[in-house]
């Protein structure tokens, strides 16, 4: 019976935690993902405000020297000047920029990550393209430790539940178990065996009447 109590709550318990794990697993993952791709627009838009600001006195190349190729490499990102040629990290030659040198900043999907585009208005109506990329590996990063830390958890509180029931059917099957065994003694003639009746009421009142 002990074992049945165990087995029962050890089922609920893993059934509701699971319940609430598999959506936290889930939310976990676009969280850091979210967070990753807000860190690099964050650097995108700062690096165009800087070349934005740095063009409207000189050309992009001038603009481009004083913000310095190190630290446009440092936040992963790439300068990709009217002529075609980039600054930073390379930028595949299959990228699709024409939405970009329309005017509109958005993210993308491409091999190995995101990357996120800012257009940067020049003089004379010219166009830069500031891109910040982040790797796949740093959109999961820190996923998988919350995620271990999470079934974990689980896994403790499913303990603390067969625990409970353990100490719960202790409570309920030592008391059956001596009653058993004083119906089994009284049935084979002892009549001078006597039972301290225990445990729920119910038992205790078939104690008495023994």
């Amino acid at each position: 019976m002990r074992r049945r109590l165990i087995f029962m709550s050890v089922a609920v318990t893993s059934m509701v935690i699971t319940a609430f794990l598999v959506p936290l697993f889930i939310l976990v993952g676009d969280l850091a993902r979210d967070s990753a791709i807000a860190a690099a627009e964050r650097d995108a838009e700062s690096l165009a405000r800087v070349l934005s600001v740095l063009a409207v006195e000189h050309d992009f190349e001038t603009a481009v020297a004083t913000v310095g190729e190190d630290r446009i490499a440092a936040v992963d990102g790439s300068v990709i000047l009217p002529d075609g040629s980039a600054v930073g990290l390379p930028v595949p030659p299959d990228e699709d920029l024409s939405e970009v040198s329309a005017g509109s900043s958005f993210v993308s999907g491409v091999s190995g990550g995101i990357a996120v585009y800012v257009p940067v208005l020049g003089p004379a109506g010219s166009t830069a393209i500031v891109r910040v990329f982040t790797s796949d590996t740093e959109l999961e990063e820190g996923v998988q430790q919350s995620r271990v830390t999470l079934g974990l958890l689980g896994l403790v509180l499913v303990g603390i539940a067969a625990w409970v029931a353990d100490r719960f059917g202790r409570t309920l099957v030592n008391p059956v178990n001596r009653l058993a065994e004083t119906a089994y003694r009284l049935g084979h003639g002892d009549l001078s065996v006597r039972v301290d009746p225990d445990g729920p009421p119910e038992i205790e009142e078939v104690g008495l009447e023994l």
